[in-house]
């Protein structure tokens, strides 16, 4: 456990929760790679993930978390990747990840505060993780211009173990430009980036298990940063 999961008993009780115990966890993946000369390239995975004693929240109240062991849990999926290895100005990539985390036995927790138990059937959800992520992104170089749009997707994401509430899916865009200069030893970029290009109001992260139900955090709006960055090379 961490320094942050010890550091509360619960609600009411003071002292280091001494009562959690280490999680332990087999991987296992296997994976592919392959080139299309001038064309793309292609990766690909499949993985699993065994927790024993998996370590979750155990009461979120006021900012204040507490941990407990709950048993096994199963992470399951699989990557995909592509980049273009096309000749020219433009470049293109993709990526996927497929992942299905869930409780491999029941156990009872607490989502309010009146301590009312609250059974978690086995096969629910880990709360926070998105089942699907999908990220694509096209650049446009001109040197020394450069030019880049990003579009991230996220499914919906359990907020709690029961899993009686979500955080509802969604697709953002992103753009980026900037010029470079180069010498044989130093490089310097200027550029502008614009997160959120649409707008979008969007739940960005969760507090799991919110014993008030104020599971949502809101994701910034638009907004844009501008900036420099320079290396130089010994």
């Amino acid at each position: 456990p961490t320094f942050v999961e010890l550091a509360n008993r619960g609600p009411n009780q003071s002292g280091l929760n001494f009562n959690l115990d280490a999680s332990r966890s087999r991987h296992g993946e296997l994976g592919v790679k392959t080139l299309v000369p001038g064309w793309v390239r292609l990766n690909a995975a499949l993985f699993k993930i065994v927790n024993e004693n998996e370590i979750v929240v155990d009461q979120n109240m006021s900012g204040r978390a507490s941990f407990k062991n709950v048993g096994h849990t199963d992470r399951k999926g699989f990557e995909l990747g592509a980049e273009t290895l096309i000749t020219g100005p433009f470049e293109a990539r993709l990526a996927y990840t497929y992942l299905k985390a869930a409780f491999r036995e029941s156990f009872t927790t607490v989502l309010n505060t009146v301590n009312t138990p609250v059974n978690v059937p086995a096969g629910s959800f880990l709360p926070g993780v998105p089942k699907s992520v999908l990220y694509a992104e096209l650049r446009y170089r001109a040197e020394p211009f450069y030019a880049q749009l990003e579009a991230l997707y996220k499914s919906r994401v359990p907020v709690n173990d029961p899993n009686s509430e979500f955080a509802d899916a969604y697709t953002t865009l992103n753009l980026m430009a900037g010029v470079v200069q180069q010498g044989r030893s130093w490089r310097i970029s200027e550029f502008a980036r614009i997160d959120n290009l649409t707008d979008r109001n969007y739940v960005g992260s969760v507090i799991v298990n919110e014993t008030n139900s104020r599971y949502y955090e809101p994701s910034p709006r638009r907004n844009m940063t501008i900036g420099i960055q320079a290396s130089l090379q010994f």
